[in-house]
């Protein structure tokens, strides 16, 4: 299963480690920053209901192209 957060964390930390900044900050850290940024996005694009197949947001079936990058897939 893909974590978006997750995915993003490791993108993030491979950048730091390589200007050298990565004895800095923990995995961790990393995947709590990347899940606080997707939240305000998790929060617009969801289900209208618990039985809608459509997106709350934008009215595309679900799951739409946002929350497929910003939901785990165990989660769509």
């Amino acid at each position: 299963m893909t974590d978006p957060a997750v995915e993003a964390a490791k993108r993030v930390a491979e950048k730091i480690i390589v200007c050298g900044f990565g004895n800095k900050l923990y995995p961790s850290d990393l995947l709590l920053a990347a899940r606080e940024a997707l939240a305000p996005l998790r929060e617009l694009h969801k289900r209208q209901g618990i039985n809608s197949v459509l997106c709350r947001e934008c009215d595309q079936y679900w799951p739409c192209g946002t929350a497929k990058l910003i939901y785990r897939e165990d989660e769509l």
